[in-house]
């Protein structure tokens, strides 16, 4: 690596191990650092701090990492899984939650899911992002997961026939990751 004060995106890219292809398909879904301001007197191109990419590097997750999953601490600081049935289901007990008061039928939530996701034969939300590994039906066990998930973050308190949300304000926060 040259110790100049610029980089061009072949320096980036050999910094970082990818090739210039990616290292500019990155830069353009802004999974990579933006490039400086102007272009490089001396060659016409876009240039980037090196620093800037130092940084990013060191920070990047490695390959095959789950950038889509999301993790939340628990009242004693342990990291809670949240997945995307996590969020709907938080979001429908919020909104059941701010019409009916704190403890919710579980045939309630299953009643909102219908309205919700009303051309979904199976009566489950659609993934986020569909890829090879997902399906469009979480099973009973997703959502029991997903329950439990709330329960470990102390958002709510649930049994075979109801719901008790316990921490409005946890429950919020779950909606919007």
């Amino acid at each position: 690596m040259s110790s100049q004060e610029r980089w061009t995106a072949d320096e980036c890219a050999a910094h970082a191990g990818i090739t210039t292809s990616t290292w500019r398909d990155y830069v353009a879904d802004h999974r990579a650092p933006a490039p400086l301001p102007g272009y490089d007197p001396h060659t016409g191109r876009r240039t980037w701090d090196p620093a800037t990419v130092r940084t990013w590097h060191t920070r990047r997750p490695g390959q095959g990492a789950r950038t889509d999953l999301t993790y939340h601490p628990d009242p004693h600081g342990q990291l809670v899984f949240i997945n995307p049935t996590t969020v709907t289901i938080a979001t429908l007990l919020r909104d059941l939650a701010n019409a009916a008061g704190t403890t919710i039928p579980k045939t309630a939530l299953k009643q909102r899911w219908v309205q919700q996701f009303p051309n979904n034969d199976n009566h489950t939300p659609p993934p986020s992002q569909p890829d090879r590994h997902t399906t469009n039906t979480p099973t009973t066990r997703q959502i029991t997961k997903s329950l439990n998930a709330l329960h470990k973050l102390g958002a709510i308190h649930h049994n075979r026939h109801h719901i008790t949300i316990t921490n409005h304000a946890t429950l919020t926060q779950i909606t919007t990751l």
